[in-house]
Order: C-alpha cells, then sequence, then structure tokens
C-alpha cells in the first residue's frame, strides 16, 4: 500500500529516551538512517527500516521483506514513485497519471521525514534534549502521547515513541548510512527489470505482478481475483 510505513508512523501511537545517532552536521551527497521499529505488546524482535535519501530521491525500504517504497521529486509537482521488491529483482513504476488516478497525494516533506514533520507543529517543544543536536516535542494528538526526538540537520526523526493506553509503539535511530551503500542501492534498483503500473492490465499473465496484486503489494485498477498463488481464477461458466 502506498504510504503503507509512513502511515503505521502517523496513525500508529509512537517517549524518545535518548540518540543512538545524532549528527551535528548533514551528511555530504546521500544518507540513509536505519530504525529499530518495536511494539510493547507485539512480543516480536524489533524490525528495520530504512529511510533513504538523496538530492530529490527517498525511499522507504524494508530489509525484512526486501521491499521498498522509492519516491522521486525533481519536479515536486509531478513526483514519480517505484515499488521495489529485491527478491525478484523488479520494479513497478508509477508517473504522475497513475498517481492521481489511485488519488495518492504525496507532499515532499512529509515523505523526507517519515511523515512526521507535520507532527512539530502539532507538539509542544521542551527546553532540554537527550542529545545536543536535537530537538524535542511532546504532546498529545487524538488521544495518543508522543515523545519525539528530531534533528534539524537531517530535517528527520531521531526518535519517536508514542503511547495509547497501555500501548507503546517506538522507533528509534541507530545506525546513520553512508553514501556509498545508498548509492549501491539506489543503483541496483535502477537495474531491475522495471514494468510501468498503466501496463499491468495487459501483463496479468505474469505470475509475479499477478501475485503482488494478490497479496495487496500492487494495487489494481480493473476488478481482478487470484488464487493464493497469485493465479488468475477462470470466471464464467465451464462446459
Amino acid at each position: 500500500m502506498f504510504y503503507k510505513a509512513l502511515m503505521l508512523l502517523a496513525l500508529g501511537s509512537l517517549s524518545a529516551h535518548g540518540a543512538s545517532v545524532c549528527p551535528a552536521t548533514a551528511p555530504a551527497g546521500a544518507w540513509g538512517l536505519e530504525y529499530q521499529v518495536s511494539a510493547s505488546q507485539s512480543g516480536a524482535e524489533p524490525r528495520q527500516v530504512q529511510l533513504l535519501r538523496r538530492g530529490a530521491q527517498t525511499a522507504l525500504y524494508s530489509p525484512e521483506h526486501q521491499m521498498a517504497e522509492w519516491w522521486h521529486f525533481e519536479d515536486p509537482k509531478r513526483p514519480g514513485f517505484s515499488r521495489v521488491f529485491d527478491q525478484q529483482q523488479r520494479r513497478i513504476d508509477y508517473y504522475m497519471g497513475d498517481l492521481r488516478a489511485l488519488g495518492v497525494q504525496a507532499q515532499q516533506e512529509e515523505v523526507e521525514s517519515f511523515a512526521a514533520r507535520h507532527l512539530l507543529g502539532q507538539l509542544t517543544k521542551q527546553g532540554s534534549s537527550p542529545c545536543e543536536h536535537a530537538e524535542r516535542y511532546q504532546g498529545e494528538i487524538n488521544g495518543v502521547s508522543y515523545d519525539l526526538l528530531w534533528s534539524p540537520v537531517l530535517a528527520a526523526p531521531l526518535a519517536i515513541v508514542t503511547r495509547k493506553g497501555e500501548v507503546e509503539r517506538r522507533w528509534q535511530a541507530d545506525k546513520l548510512l553512508g553514501k556509498d551503500a545508498v548509492n549501491a542501492r539506489f543503483a541496483t534498483w535502477q537495474r531491475y527489470r522495471e514494468t510501468d503500473f498503466a501496463d499491468i492490465g495487459d501483463m496479468e499473465n505474469d505470475p509475479f505482478l499477478a501475485k503482488m496484486i494478490n497479496q495487496g503489494f500492487i494495487e489494481h485498477r480493473e476488478h481482478a481475483v487470484y488464487n493464493d498463488q497469485g493465479q488468475p481464477l477462470a470466471t464464467g461458466h465451464s462446459h
């Protein structure tokens, strides 16, 4: 889903208690942040999510699922988007018309900040911070208590903890990724076999596309039904 990772942050319940990463200056060129994501009641091991930035390009990458959402804001009024699948070495490219048809509106500052920048105007800035190069914001929004550690030089969150009732969710940046690693990741994705989203309707015999549509990783404008292996189900009467 578009904004799947972003909306978990914006709608979930995310208190920042320290900073493993807190740069005084922004890295030159490409860079990234690796976050540990955990929930108090899930019982699961923390998951990793990476925010990758290079110029007008931003990606959200899940090492666990080997999938990414890759945004291109070279023209902010006409952003491009790619959904990347590492394991299959495939990429689905969406253009402005596709995003408009799907009702997707992306704001560059929100994508670049893990959907956290808008929180700055709704939370209260605190007088102290666990890191001299970061700002701390706290408050409550729609019944969710937020504690945000924000890096002005990166324009990105270093830590977010939210609480609602007994549930606490935590995003903690624990590694700053260098330009070589980020550039290599983008270069690898650029070499993958690409498919324009607008052409998917003519390619439903492609097992990979059918399976990804069935599992909800690729939006589809036309009605289609697939089994759990991503194979189209026959319709109509058999004789």
